[in-house]
């Protein structure tokens, strides 16, 4: 007999969907329940047999999937969660550091354009918000030119580390020097190199293929940057350069302490076939070999603490394409403690705040939930699984928690329509000593809540509370970001 005490469950990266890569489980949960299964359609046949029975049946489609319930430990897992649910994240960099939008590419470049150069936008191809810039290059630029500049505005960069961005050329640029990024002081690109501005090489890149780049800009003289441009230093010939989501970056101090920072997908997707992250799931079930769920997602991610539930847990809505069978791997689980009810604050701004700053110390209960809204498709090709996954509308995230009426400064934000700004976050464990210090972080910023109900009724004699029911809702460049903060390195979230 299986004892669900002696069960696991080990998740494995895909490269392609539905194919498990050989090797070690990533890692493995720490579940509570699971109703992952597979599910075959009855076919009822309407054909009249002289007899007063339901007719033959035969099976149909085939499905696979359920619920699973984690408790969300910082040390590995609940990244890999993530990665399926939202996004890859971005590179991994020292706990602490910090990253703000320089330029977001939302317009032209138009300060200073080369004649032959024709800036603009790009509303299909980009990584963020709704636009890239395009800057389309003729024949007629020669090496060093200033392809476009673009207004800033006074910004002091002597602090900043890096600057990070987004860049894709139609063709190959083979030397790491073929196109640079320049900051000045001086109005469109002027000035003196290293009194007033700094030129870094952008580095090499894949033609038409979407690249993030990290550049470091280590100074002490961009006090007053006003200006940021694109240099076409060696003759690429004729080419089209988007780029967008430029940012400032200021590194962290945390000796070992990795954060990992994941923004939904926007304008890209895992594969055609798969719109999100797929991982193989190995569910044993303590009974001969384990299950295997091949090509599963995390469609939806509902996460829910409170003083009375004080373990944050997070229920999983997984589909996958095809089950399998394969032997039982050894069980190996993560040593840190998940994040409890005490280890949250939540905070709440204007919106467009992030991090939200203003405490929030009357809740008693909170939950999101992130819906992918994703379902598997089934086609005429000779198999009863799915062919694909796909989305088949927009994403949703509704918000709901438990507030003490004590007093009407959120409601009045209700009545008004007024949406506000959520930070949820998690501090446990301590990792680096420091200074500075850094600690196991999960952090969760909604830059843009709308409450949708707002109850306030008299129940009894007690205290009077309100159940509010909310959707984050998309701002600016995404509508939910999460930032995690553990011991792991580049490549474990961002492969």
């Amino acid at each position: 007999m299986g004892q669900g005490s002696r069960g696991h469950i080990g998740i494995k990266k895909e490269t392609t969907w539905g194919e498990k890569v050989a090797g070690a489980n990533d890692c493995f949960l720490p579940f509570l329940s699971e109703t992952l299964t597979e599910n075959i359609e009855e076919l009822l046949s309407a054909a009249q047999r002289g007899i007063l029975d339901e007719p033959k049946s035969y099976q149909g489609e085939k499905s696979f999937g359920g619920d699973l319930v984690i408790e969300v430990n910082p040390q590995t897992s609940f990244g890999h969660i993530l990665r399926s649910a939202l996004n890859k994240a971005a590179t991994a960099e020292a706990a602490g550091t910090t990253q703000t939008e320089l330029e977001d590419c939302e317009d032209k470049w138009d300060e200073l354009v080369d004649g032959g150069v024709i800036s603009g936008v790009d509303a299909v191809d980009y990584k963020k918000g709704t636009k890239s810039v395009k800057l389309q290059v003729t024949a007629d630029v020669a090496a060093d030119d200033i392809l476009a500049t673009e207004v800033l505005g006074s910004i002091d960069m002597t602090s900043d580390t890096h600057v990070k961005l987004w860049i894709k050329s139609s063709v190959a640029c083979e030397n790491a020097d073929d196109l640079k990024l320049r900051l000045s002081n001086v109005a469109e690109c002027d000035g003196e190199e290293g009194v007033t501005m700094k030129t870094v090489n952008i580095g090499t890149l894949v033609a038409n293929t979407w690249t993030e780049v990290t550049l470091s800009i280590t100074n002490d003289y961009l006090n007053d940057v006003d200006s940021i441009g694109i240099i076409m230093h060696g003759d690429i010939g004729e080419c089209t350069i988007h780029i967008d989501d430029v940012r400032r970056v200021v590194t962290g101090e945390a000796a070992t302490a990795k954060q990992h920072i994941f923004t939904p997908r926007q304008a890209t997707d895992f594969h055609a076939d798969c719109p999100i992250n797929p991982y193989t799931l190995e569910v044993y079930r303590d009974q001969g070999n384990a299950f295997q769920f091949l090509g599963a997602i995390v469609n939806t991610m509902a996460l829910n603490f409170s003083t009375t539930d004080k373990i944050l847990k997070a229920t999983l809505g997984i589909i996958a394409k095809n089950l399998g069978d394969v032997e039982k791997t050894g069980l190996s689980l993560e040593t840190q403690k998940p994040f409890v009810w005490e280890d949250a604050t939540i905070t709440i701004s204007a919106a467009g705040t992030v991090p939200a700053v203003d405490a929030m110390n009357d809740l008693e209960s909170f939950s999101l939930t992130w819906d992918n809204k994703c379902v598997a498709k089934y086609f005429l090709n000779n198999t009863a699984i799915p062919g694909k996954i796909i989305r088949t509308g927009f994403r949703e995230i509704p918000v709901s928690f438990v507030i003490d009426f004590v007093n009407r400064t959120e409601y009045d934000n209700f009545l008004a329509g007024t949406e506000r700004s959520f930070t949820i976050k998690f501090v446990g464990a301590k990792i680096d000593t420091g200074p500075p210090a850094s600690y196991y972080t999960i952090q969760i910023d909604l830059p843009s809540v709308r409450y949708l109900a707002y109850p306030i009724n008299i129940g009894g004699p007690g205290r009077l509370t309100c159940a509010v029911t909310a959707k984050a809702k998309y701002y600016s460049t995404y509508p939910l970001l999460a930032t995690l903060i553990n011991l792991e390195d580049t490549g474990e979230y961002d492969d």
